[in-house]
């Protein structure tokens, strides 16, 4: 059974300390991304009423997809006791890969160019948000993931409980809805296939590593890793092999690592690429425009 690790969403933040040098690297940037003669739309987004402009989000359309948003807005925070406003750009990347070849190839594009212009400006980026994914090549039914590692201050799905989506999304941890974009994570398995319309079976299992888990960890791939290895994603070739482990999980309370390895679910995971994973925020953060040779190039990837 194959299967592959991609990163399906990226989101790059630039902060400012004032709104003039934050107005002034956003037309930049706008200028420079309409040198590729894609279309970008932009709308204000409102707090409570329509004199509470927070933000202006900006949308790159090529085709009619949408490849890239961009948000600008502040935030107020405490430093040293004062209150200090910081300003930001916020660049996020998604769906880049969607099965979608043409679409994908733009994304993926795009992306590069953006991170090359803004290092070869040396204009600081970091990143706010990753969704890291597995793609399996079988049906939805033959796959399972559980969060064998939980964090004490969150609540899960029991394995195997039955949710609004069963037939096409599994997800792990039990948020609510208007909580869980401050998570730090969460993740779910789904049907790619349905999603995207495909004539081929694509089952993903994807964690959102979001700007809470970066605010706490800050950026280092040791912190991804571990997060990711919370999780055991698990491929069973035969149905009722899967049914009588997620029986046997569930007589647990709260298995520890001793039970998990009793249960020999070892045999049926799956790693992610964590090499994939570290070459392509090397590459991001090493790529630069060449203005002699109009070529993008990047450094050496290290080894992790």
């Amino acid at each position: 059974m194959d299967y592959e690790t991609y990163i399906d969403t990226v989101t790059v933040q630039i902060d400012c300390n004032d709104s003039v040098i934050q107005k002034m690297i956003l037309n930049d940037l706008l200028n420079y991304i309409s040198t590729f003669g894609f279309y970008a739309d932009s709308k204000d987004v409102y707090q409570n009423k329509p004199t509470d402009i927070v933000k202006i989000e900006y949308s790159l359309y090529a085709n009619k997809t949408t490849l890239l948003t961009i948000n600008t807005g502040s935030s107020r925070t405490i430093v040293n006791g004062y209150a200090v406003i910081r300003y930001y750009i916020s660049v996020k990347f998604a769906g880049l890969k969607s099965y979608n070849d043409d679409a994908d190839q733009q994304s993926n594009n795009i992306l590069a160019f953006i991170c090359a212009y803004l290092n070869s400006n040396q204009i600081v980026f970091k990143f706010t948000e990753l969704d890291v994914a597995i793609d399996t090549n079988v049906s939805f039914e033959h796959m399972l993931a559980i969060c064998t590692k939980k964090s004490p201050k969150t609540n899960y799905w029991r394995v195997g409980e039955p949710q609004t989506y069963e037939n096409q999304t599994t997800y792990i941890e039990n948020i609510e809805e208007s909580k869980r974009n401050k998570a730090i994570l969460r993740s779910y398995l789904y049907d790619k296939r349905l999603k995207e319309g495909l004539s081929y079976n694509i089952t993903r299992f994807e964690i959102k590593l979001q700007s809470a888990f970066f605010n706490k960890y800050g950026f280092d791939i040791t912190p991804i890793q571990n997060a990711l290895h919370r999780y055991h994603v698990m491929y069973f070739e035969d149905i009722e092999i899967k049914s009588s482990k997620i029986d046997a999980y569930n007589n647990y309370k709260n298995p520890q690592r001793r039970e998990i390895k009793r249960l020999g679910f070892e045999e049926y995971r799956l790693y992610p690429n964590m090499a994939y994973i570290a070459s392509f925020i090397d590459y991001l953060l090493h790529i630069y425009y060449d203005r002699d040779f109009g070529v993008i190039y990047h450094s050496p990837i290290r080894s992790y």
